[in-house]
């Protein structure tokens, strides 16, 4: 799953593997009602018999089952609330259907939310969460079905799902029905579907496949700086893998609040709308690498699938690498082999904690599986050359296609095809716990340029004085960003006049990133250097404008109102950085506009309401602790955050909110603010006030 810095170990469910059926399609038709929160329908599965006699079983978790048939008639059936089991006695190699009629009220697999115009919007995460809280199914990834969805819902939102929109049909004057066709089988936690405001882009790869790229109506300016280079990389990543995307179309949906960076659901992919941006966040923040991620996902993980989290690297390791040399086709050779060595970095320094676990550990981080499952391959490239890697590649999805897979048959075909064995490679690279360090720098050293940034990077230590003319070297024209940005970053805390001087030739390189690292590292400014850096406040980068607004406010008082007034319309990301920041800083310049302080408060404040992107509300909320001024309001949010279902959101509002509690003032104030709060939230509550 998805490019992110966390892994949420999936559960195997071993019932399919004991299954005495095979199911081969399912159809299904579903009722979503955002008001009710429910999803209720049926489902009818179509599956050959292997046995003679059979014990089949179901995912259905927490629902209602209201009717339930085999070949049209009714069955016995037991339901313990997480499955449904039925014994029957059917006769081997005949073919059967089973419909399922109930009503499921999800907990978590499905969310409704309301976008940032307070529309109804509807999401699903099947990863990690299983389908099988809105939809009778199968938790082993092990059991793949042609899932056809037809969704009824209200005839004023678009509804997207897996596969191809067939038809829209109107039930009556108010729900209309999507009915959404696959072709080939998929795991159970691939099936997904977005309902919302969204209008689309639509383009055509090479190969001739749609590419169907879906926005909120009042973000048409970012639809090209959001999806820039999708065609490109898709057609790459069909070229490079040597195999022809496996379905019939590819759709990019974004929302609100999501999980997760993106998640590959089959021909589907979601991903979070804080990624959709303008052609100034582009420079700092962009999709490009999430894309490319969820895209790779679309062979490694949809394609052909891992049989349990001991292979979980076959999807994740597969998927980093493939978007990695997606963005090498994008940015170049520098910034792939730089994105290896710092990747290295980060495994070599896991390495040397106890965190540090093996490829093939089912627990093991999402640094291991994405990081070191992208290295594993890149080295098992440079060992067996270009050629038997892309052939290997090549003969494995062609032949494992819609199936299960292992590391052994990955490996198996790779030997095949290069004649060389892997036991010592699979040793080093999979089972080891150390990270194989040397193995990995001789490979980075083969660049020239790796070359170069390592011997800058061993002067970090030295004095100025003894490098000087290396860091002036560096940040000469035409400049290589990574290494000019290494040498700002060894002259942070330096303050003599050679220093000034490097700093001038940083400057003037007019390199965003290095001037970036300028923004980020100088945080005492020398006067002579305050005017260059006050050019950064103008710079195309939300992430150099944040960090200089703040340094410029707090070593030059004297022009705070200045630089006030000159970032006064400035928001940043869709976290809204620079302007929360702004409103802060405003709110601490007691000369600056006092008349409207209490209206900038107010409006940071209100940047924790549900309305916002939780990343917003993360920022107004860290803001607000530091100040100690909590509106009602911001209180009342405060619990709606410590009971959001994004944990790392949820964990950050519970972390301000037992701070808060330890003050007395603040515990008066909840329990007066108890009745405006929804059930769960007082629930909560008192397991924060009682003793």
């Amino acid at each position: 799953m998805k490019f992110i810095l966390f892994y949420c170990c999936i559960l195997v469910s071993l019932t399919v593997a004991a299954q005495s059926v095979d199911f081969l399609t399912a159809d299904a038709t579903l009722l979503v009602n955002a008001e009710e929160k429910s999803v209720s329908g049926d489902v009818r599965y179509v599956f050959n018999v292997l046995e003679a006699r059979q014990t089949i079983t179901i995912d259905a978790r927490a629902m209602q089952i209201e009717a339930l048939s085999l070949d049209e008639k009714k069955i016995d059936y037991t339901y313990s609330n997480d499955a449904i089991n039925l014994q029957t006695n059917l006769k081997p190699n005949t073919t059967h259907s089973l419909t399922i009629t109930y009503t499921a009220k999800p907990k978590k697999a499905v969310y409704f939310i309301q976008d940032y115009q307070g529309r109804n919007q509807i999401w699903t995460q099947g990863q990690g969460k299983y389908t099988s809280h809105w939809l009778p199914s199968f938790d082993d990834m092990r059991e793949k079905v042609i899932f056809d969805l037809t969704i009824q819902y209200k005839k004023d939102a678009q509804v997207i799902a897996n596969g191809t929109l067939l038809q829209k049909k109107q039930i009556n004057d108010s729900i209309q029905a999507w009915t959404y066709d696959m072709k080939q089988p998929m795991s159970s936690y691939l099936v997904a579907f977005a309902i919302g405001a969204y209008q689309h882009k639509q383009e055509t790869a090479t190969s001739g496949i749609p590419l169907i790229m879906y926005y909120y109506p009042e973000d048409q300016v970012k639809v090209e700086p959001t999806y820039r280079h999708s065609k490109r990389m898709f057609d790459f990543l069909e070229k490079e893998i040597g195999v022809p995307y496996p379905w019939q179309n590819y759709k990019q949906v974004p929302v609100k609040d999501f999980l997760y960076a993106g998640m590959e659901n089959t021909g589907t992919t979601i991903f979070s709308d804080a990624f959709v941006i303008d052609s100034v966040a582009y420079q700092d923040r962009n999709y490009i690498s999430v894309n490319a991620h969820e895209l790779a996902h679309q062979w490694f993980g949809n394609l052909v699938t891992e049989t349990e989290g001991t292979h979980h690297w076959l999807q994740e390791g597969f998927a980093t690498y493939y978007a990695l040399l997606a963005e090498r086709e994008i940015f170049g050779d520098d910034y792939f082999e730089f994105k290896l060595y710092e990747s290295a970095e980060q495994l070599i320094a896991l390495s040397k904690t106890d965190q540090a676990t093996a490829l093939l550990d089912p627990k093991a981080s999402s640094l291991t599986f994405y990081q070191r499952g992208a290295w594993t391959l890149h080295a098992l490239r440079n060992l067996i050359g270009d050629t038997n890697f892309k052939e290997t590649i090549k003969k494995y999805l062609q032949t494992y296609q819609f199936k299960n897979v292992t590391t052994s048959d990955f490996l198996n075909i790779a030997e095949q095809v290069s004649g060389i064995k892997l036991s010592d490679f699979k040793k080093k690279w999979m089972i080891n716990v150390r990270f194989p360090a040397q193995e990995a720098l001789n490979i980075l050293t083969k660049s020239d340029f790796i070359k170069a940034y390592l011997s800058l990077a061993q002067e970090r230590t030295q004095p100025l004085a003894g490098k000087w003319g290396l860091l002036a070297q560096a940040l000469a024209f035409p400049v290589n960003e990574y290494m000019a940005q290494e040498a700002v970053y060894q002259l942070e805390g330096q303050t003599t006049q050679e220093a000034l001087a490097l700093y001038n030739k940083a400057f003037d390189t007019n390199n965003i990133l290095v001037r970036q690292a300028i923004a980020t590292t100088v945080s005492e400014i020398m006067p002579d250097l305050q005017k260059p850096y006050e050019n950064l406040l103008t710079d195309s980068s939300y992430a150099t404008i944040e960090p200089t607004l703040y340094f410029l406010w707090s070593n030059f008082p004297e022009k705070r109102t200045t630089y006030l007034e000159q970032t006064k319309n400035i928001v940043g990301f869709n976290d809204k950085n620079v302007r929360i920041l702004w409103l802060v800083l405003a709110l601490s310049t007691p000369n600056f506009n006092t008349a409207n302080h209490a209206t900038y408060y107010r409006e940071l404040a209100g940047y924790t309401s549900s309305k916002y992107h939780f990343s917003t509300r993360e920022n107004a909320f860290t803001y607000l602790e530091s100040l100690q001024i909590f509106s009602d309001e911001s209180l009342i949010n405060l619990i709606d955050g410590a009971t959001h279902y994004n944990w790392r959101f949820r964990n950050q509002c519970r972390n301000i909110l037992d701070k808060l509690l330890l003050d007395s003032k603040y515990q008066k104030k909840y329990v007066v603010l108890r009745d405006r709060l929804s059930k769960e939230q007082q629930e909560y509550l008192t397991t924060k006030l009682t003793p």
